[in-house]
């Protein structure tokens, strides 16, 4: 094996049939970290989070929940995380604070349900913006999940990226859908202006490992 800058862990490794097969382990390793960071993530729970994602009984919501919570096993005690579950209205389910006192709420975002309607993206991204403005942490960065499909109200996004960019706030995508669905060119440029990254895909069983990768 051998690979680059985005390659092992920021390649997606993490988690993928590959790594078992590797003699290195691909986890974020704690005691290497130098600085905090401050997450916030934002998911889709409209409508289509409802439905089963194969065979395995779980929803699509299920499991962009079980990403959620990987992000939060792998940050440490001094990171921050929020999350907000977005229909047609922002809901916080855990505030933003540090992994020490945040670790116990993993339990109530595994819990969170598809609530029906669509995803009113701007609200969302806006509810993040001011989450992650009071983290103390200098790096801060969003997680914006969305069906590629059926996302909402562009709003005022434009300025709301420029705004956070200019404050050093990053921000990702990760699209449920292909890149040729009709509201993926609106995803692929929210992450093109945040400066972060985009991931597209099918299936929702990726999901935990994109959120990880995006992690790293």
């Amino acid at each position: 094996f051998t690979g680059g800058r985005n390659a092992f862990g920021p390649g997606g490794y993490y988690k993928s049939p590959l790594e078992p097969v590797m003699p290195v382990t691909m986890e974020l390793r704690k005691e290497h970290r130098k600085l905090a960071i401050a997450i916030a993530v934002v998911l889709d729970r409209s409508g289509s989070m409802a439905m089963q994602a194969g065979t395995s009984g779980r929803t699509k919501m299920d499991l962009a929940n079980i990403a959620t919570a990987s992000v939060m096993d792998m940050l440490s005690p001094f990171d921050h995380l929020g999350v907000i579950a977005v229909d047609s209205s922002p809901h916080t389910i855990v505030e933003i604070n540090s992994m020490e006192k945040n670790i116990n709420y993993r339990s109530k975002v595994l819990q969170i349900d598809s609530m029906g309607g669509g995803i009113f993206v701007y609200t969302g991204l806006l509810h993040a913006a001011k989450m992650i403005a009071d983290a103390q942490p200098v790096t801060k960065h969003i997680i914006l999940f969305a069906d590629a499909a059926d996302s909402e109200e562009p709003g005022q996004y434009i300025e709301l990226l420029d705004n956070l960019s200019k404050a050093g706030v990053t921000v990702s995508v990760i699209g449920l859908g292909k890149p040729t669905d009709v509201d993926a060119p609106f995803l692929r440029d929210i992450a093109s202006r945040g400066s972060g990254r985009i991931y597209f895909t099918e299936n929702a069983n990726d999901l935990p490992r994109l959120f990880a990768q995006d992690t790293f």
